[in-house]
């Protein structure tokens, strides 16, 4: 027993205080959230907050395999990260359309709480779709804790449609107990954009798949497949404001590759908005018959130069007119003056039959849903269903453009800043939809190019207000008003969303207002979303 003493009492001894302390602090690996994986090259889709300021990261399989995973790229606003792990062969989770969701569709919140090692699976609803700012979240009514964030929010066909932040708060100022927020898939499409390899005309496929009745195997079990518990060692140190820089790299960094911002000389910002007189009837025609008479005399000059006007376009003459609205919503704000140079616009909007000639081509795609396009009865009715990508493919193979945002709005309203085409009052819309409602319309609610008569704008543009909401060129930012250049803008310079103008008669009045601004993913189509195009003039 002495001898056993002894040798202890030497082994201690044998031992560097130091070094003993040092393993004592050795830094753990904690459960910091939830994430999918996107690629099988071990891209893995996560929320920034949850690997914010973490020295080491380690994502955590199903199977309890652990790889090591970096920090590609981050999106802070919108609280997004991709990470690759340090393994391929994953499986990998389809994304879906976030656009499609839907208020009480019901979701599956998939991810590893605290507290419990293995996939946990519950199923809610979309109990509301809220906004801040651009931004667009889903709340949903899923039973989750905070292990969950950065999870992925699955459809019932499987398929990824936002992932799980506490980036956004209840407008209360407390959750209510069993509610959670959700990030739309698409605002993960930057960051996808820097896998070498990945398929984006993938999202959306199962859901496709699944409507024609094909098998897609155990959705629930995928779900669990590909979801990955995140554990991280977090810098504790707060003089380590160095090194979280260099592990976790600005949005600007991570999706500009680090490269230098360029500066830019500022566009000369629009003029504020100098209030009117009350805009009467007598004075609404007053100011048509100025604007058809510079119309007519743009057109005579023209033709004395030996320019003939493109078949079924209107031309829109160059000058100043007021956009915006100051009692509309935020992003229409504030009212401001611009000047546009000349250019031509769609009488009306394009049809089914115009539609087709380009799809007969090869240049076009069909509608995502051929039922009114294919109807001969329809050939003259606005083409629908599809996305901003196949409105601007059917533009170019016609040798034109998609109208800015500004365009659309000074052709549909003119000079004066009027709410409608017609004037300020609401009841040629109550009349149109009581027309509707009594049947005399198609079968999806959209009339034949040309008609109302009494939608027809000042320049004799028909159908951008009571038709369908319309794709315009520009991208969508909310405070986009507040520095926008004096002469023809062009939008912000990048975005989510695109913006979508004008709406059908069954539209809330504000929403048909000139100045209304629409907006939504690119990916996005619907049975009353149409577009025409537009065109430079001389």
């Amino acid at each position: 027993m002495k001898i056993l003493l002894a040798l202890i009492v030497i082994l201690l001894r044998m031992v560097d205080p130091g070094e003993a302390n040092e393993r004592a602090l050795l830094p753990v690996e904690k459960p910091a959230g939830s994430g999918v994986i996107v690629h099988h090259d071990g891209y893995v889709l996560t929320a920034h907050h949850v690997v914010a300021a973490a020295k080491r990261i380690t994502i955590v399989t199903p199977g309890e395999f652990r790889a090591t995973a970096v920090l590609i790229s981050v999106d802070a606003e919108h609280d997004l990260a991709l990470l690759k792990a340090e393994t391929v062969g994953l499986s990998e989770a389809p994304l879906g359309y976030a656009g499609a969701v839907k208020l009480d569709q019901e979701v599956i919140a998939v991810g590893f709480q605290f507290g419990l090692r293995e996939t946990t699976i519950t199923r809610g609803h979309v109990a509301a779709v809220r906004t801040r700012g651009v931004q667009r979240v889903f709340q949903v009514d899923a039973a989750v804790n905070p292990g969950n964030s950065g999870g992925a929010i699955f459809n019932r066909q499987g398929e990824v449609v936002g992932i799980l932040t506490t980036k956004f708060t209840h407008p209360s100022g407390i959750v209510p107990e069993g509610m959670a927020f959700a990030v739309p898939i698409s605002y993960a499409t930057p960051l996808l954009a820097n896998i070498p390899d990945f398929d984006f005309s993938a999202i959306g496929r199962v859901k496709k798949e699944f409507k024609k009745g094909k098998p897609t195997g155990d959705p629930v079990l995928d779900m669990a497949r590909t979801s990955v518990r995140i554990e991280t060692i977090r810098m504790s140190d707060p003089s380590a404001g160095t090194s979280q820089s260099s592990a976790t790299p600005s949005v600007r960094e991570s999706l500009r590759g680090g490269a230098p911002s360029i500066a830019r000389a500022p566009a000369p910002l629009a003029r504020p908005y100098e209030p009117p007189p009350a805009v009467d009837e007598d004075a609404i025609e007053r100011v048509n018959a100025q604007l058809r008479a510079e119309q007519q005399e743009t057109l005579k000059r023209l033709f004395e130069q030996g320019l003939t006007p493109p078949a079924g376009m209107v031309l829109i003459p160059a000058g100043e007119f007021l956009m915006g609205m100051e009692d509309g919503l935020p992003d229409a704000r504030p009212i401001h003056r611009l000047y546009l140079s000349s250019y031509w616009i769609d009488q009306h909007g394009v049809t089914n039959e115009q539609y087709r000639a380009c799809v007969d081509g090869g240049s076009c795609l069909p509608p995502k849903v051929r039922v009114a396009f294919d109807d001969p009865q329809l050939a003259q009715h606005p083409v629908t269903d599809v996305t901003w990508m196949q409105a601007r493919a059917h533009c170019q193979w016609a040798g034109k453009r998609l109208p800015t945002e500004a365009e659309w709005e000074k052709a549909v309203r003119g000079i004066d800043g009027r709410r409608y085409p017609w004037g300020n009052g609401d009841d040629v819309i109550q009349k149109s939809r009581s027309m509707l409602v009594d049947g005399k319309a198609s079968s999806n609610g959209v009339e034949p190019v040309g008609m109302p008569v009494a939608s027809r704008s000042p320049y004799g543009v028909s159908g951008m207000i009571g038709q369908v909401s319309e794709w315009v060129k520009d991208w969508y930012a909310e405070d986009f008003y507040r520095n926008s250049p004096a002469r023809d803008p062009q939008g912000p310079l990048r975005g989510t969303f695109r913006v979508l103008r004008g709406g059908s008669w069954m539209e809330r009045p504000l929403e048909l207002r000139a100045g209304y601004r629409g907006w939504d993913e690119m990916t996005y189509w619907g049975p009353t979303l149409g577009f025409r195009c537009a065109n430079d003039a001389p």
